[in-house]
């Protein structure tokens, strides 16, 4: 019987022995993803209307986390970036160190479709929405005011939730009458044209005009508008 009761003892003493040793490792662990997050924190300064989200990745919980007498210290590893993507070193002194990933987000209030939108839709507000997205994940130049694109049409098909890039819109498409302003000093000369290749905002694209038949490099600044800056020197 004593011999049972000494069993059972040592089994109990291995047991907290084993759930002491594992909160532990958790609690190294937790130390880690503060320090992480808290360093990149440290490192992106968000802009006005800006929210940023750090995700530290979680930690196997099968490796085990020696405890450190001295304060953890981290960097950027390698060739690490704060990109969406980064990875950060820990070090422990020379006893140890790992290397932690993390996800980066840089939310800005974007224009973002409110519904799946087919190629060829007009943009309005029925199917664009101001909403917070993730900067670092767009391919193109952002859109912050619906007004900008508002009766424009969408090159591709685009889901809910997406962020409208200027690559995606045209606000002259290939074919459509066009609005031609000529500019030099204070005169402005209007006349009208036909956009020989679709256009976003800021892009230079080829217009034939209407009256002269004359094919001329034209800047899109609105929907339906191009520009066309003349040179002009006072007498």
């Amino acid at each position: 019987m004593k011999k049972l009761i000494l069993n059972l003892s040592c089994l109990i003493s291995l047991f907290s022995l084993s759930v002491n040793a594992t909160a532990n490792n958790e609690q190294r662990r937790q130390e880690i993803y503060q320090t992480v997050e808290s360093f990149l924190s440290q490192q992106l300064i968000a802009k006005d209307d800006e929210k940023i989200e750090i995700t530290v990745n979680r930690i196997d919980s099968r490796i085990k986390i020696q405890p450190c007498a001295t304060p953890l210290t981290v960097a950027l590893a390698g060739k690490s970036k704060l990109v969406r993507n980064t990875t950060v070193q820990v070090k422990c002194g020379p006893q140890w160190k790992m290397y932690v990933p993390a996800r980066i987000k840089r939310l800005q209030k974007l224009v973002v479709a409110s519904q799946n939108i087919a190629a060829g839709t007009l943009l309005s507000n029925t199917n664009l929405v101001i909403a917070y997205h993730d900067v670092l994940t767009l391919r193109g130049s952002s859109i912050d005011a619906i007004d900008i694109i508002s009766g424009s049409k969408i090159k591709r098909y685009v889901a809910q939730g997406q962020a409208i890039t200027n690559n995606l819109v045209c606000l002259v498409c290939k074919g459509d009458p066009v609005t031609i302003f000529a500019r030099a000093g204070s005169l402005t000369i209007k006349s009208v044209g036909v956009a020989q290749k679709d256009g976003s905002l800021g892009q230079n694209i080829a217009v034939r005009n209407t009256s002269s038949k004359r094919i001329v490099q034209a800047m899109v600044v609105a929907v339906g508008e191009v520009e066309i800056k003349l040179n002009y020197k006072k007498d």
